[in-house]
């Protein structure tokens, strides 16, 4: 298990990070792993399903391992818990961020989910709450984000992520801030796109949770399966100090037994399937999963006879589509073998054009899941030192 230039989380430390919700792990975002060579500062939103509750009458979830308070420049990442009032939920919004020289024409575009909350109604962080200092413990919005999930010095590449085995997915949590000024120092701009769910505050609500319940389920999956292959290794390589091989194996049942134990109940949430827990830049990527999330609320929506002004003949198919043979086999081709399987490539997008991240605005605004300006699909567009998502008391709102 020794890996040059890591640090390996040891199984005491995990589980007493998930036995207190107030812990805060500051961590190296190149150095800090998991037992199993996976990058501890990905690390997924888990939710604290035991310590929520949001069927009440001011219902709430508790999240773990929201991203805030780390500073990209030294690449250290803060993961802390946060209280999140469900009913504070104010608007939600498709946000895209263009990689590379093309800016928002980019064919290569991030996608993301962002929830923006009252300013009186705001999710807290933890380990602030209840202070009587004087500290601000409210966070102005939160982002969902689907993303690879990478060993230790493994890079991502659009070729070898085809084969879907090559990386984990994980959804990371961030407060908006830290994303915002992370994507600043990259260059990059957001596109927002505002969201209009059928049901008003009960459609924020669903796809919070269906986000939530996907990103939650495909959590546990991974890390379980992480574990469980790791054990071994780690019973044999132990660092110094974590001998104990009994007192090892109790740690590793009682991560285990946390995992099952916090998990929320099948029936009240959409989960990911099993087997579904790789990233795949075509069928499981940050752009399809968004767009499953929003057509996957608006069909439970639908379906709990809130129709607003949904078109229904406009609401598109929102199936995962599967991992096509070519894809494995143009991972591991040769130069030669790229440009063989290259038409099929070009046939698929053809074929489902809606898995291209600039495509999805037009084919939500299409079935009225998207507010319009103009008969168009109304975006802000936000960048440093031009129009700003934040200023000095939070969100900048954009009516």
């Amino acid at each position: 298990m020794d890996i040059p230039g890591s640090r390996i989380l040891t199984p005491s430390q995990l589980v007493a990070w998930a036995e207190d919700n107030t812990q805060v792990m500051r961590l190296r975002a190149g150095r800090d792993i998991l037992p199993g060579g996976y990058l501890a500062s990905f690390a997924p939103v888990l939710v604290d399903w035991r310590a929520s509750d949001w069927a009440g009458d001011s219902p709430y979830l508790v999240l773990r391992n929201v991203n805030c308070g780390g500073n990209p420049l030294d690449r250290s990442v803060v993961l802390q818990s946060a209280r999140v009032p469900l009913d504070g939920i104010a608007y939600a919004e498709l946000t895209l961020v263009p990689f590379g020289m093309a800016g928002r024409h980019s064919l290569q575009q991030h996608a993301q989910l962002r929830f923006v909350f009252d300013a009186d109604n705001q999710p807290q962080l933890l380990n602030l709450a209840g202070s009587e200092t004087g500290t601000d413990a409210a966070l102005p919005d939160l982002i969902l984000s689907w993303e690879s999930w990478r060993a230790k010095g493994a890079s991502f590449g659009l070729r070898t992520g085809l084969d879907i085995d090559a990386y984990r997915l994980t959804q990371r949590i961030y407060a908006g801030p830290q994303l915002f000024l992370e994507d600043t120092l990259r260059g990059r701009e957001w596109s927002s796109y505002r969201l209009r769910l059928p049901g008003g505050r009960a459609g924020l609500v669903e796809l919070f949770m269906v986000g939530l319940g996907l990103g939650d389920g495909a959590a546990r999956s991974t890390i379980s399966g992480l574990l469980q292959q790791a054990e071994g290794k780690w019973l044999e390589h132990a660092p110094q100090g974590e001998t104990d091989n009994a007192a090892l194996r109790g740690e590793w049942q009682k991560l285990q037994t946390r995992l099952r134990e916090a998990a929320a109940p099948e029936q009240e949430l959409v989960r990911m399937p099993d087997d579904e827990d790789g990233y795949q830049p075509l069928v499981r990527s940050c752009a399809t999963l968004a767009r499953y999330t929003v057509l996957t609320a608006a069909a439970r929506l639908l379906a709990q006879g809130h129709e607003d002004e949904v078109v229904r003949k406009g609401l598109p198919k929102f199936d995962l589509p599967s991992p096509e043979p070519w894809m494995q086999e143009m991972a591991h081709a040769d130069l030669n073998g790229v440009f063989l399987r290259a038409p099929m490539a070009v046939s698929f997008l053809v074929r489902r054009p809606e898995l291209l991240p600039g495509n999805i605005p037009k084919e939500l605004a299409g079935a009225g899941l998207l507010e319009l300006s103009g008969g168009r699909p109304r975006v802000t567009r936000f960048a440093h030192g031009k129009r700003e998502p934040y200023g000095r008391d939070g969100v900048n709102i954009e009516e």
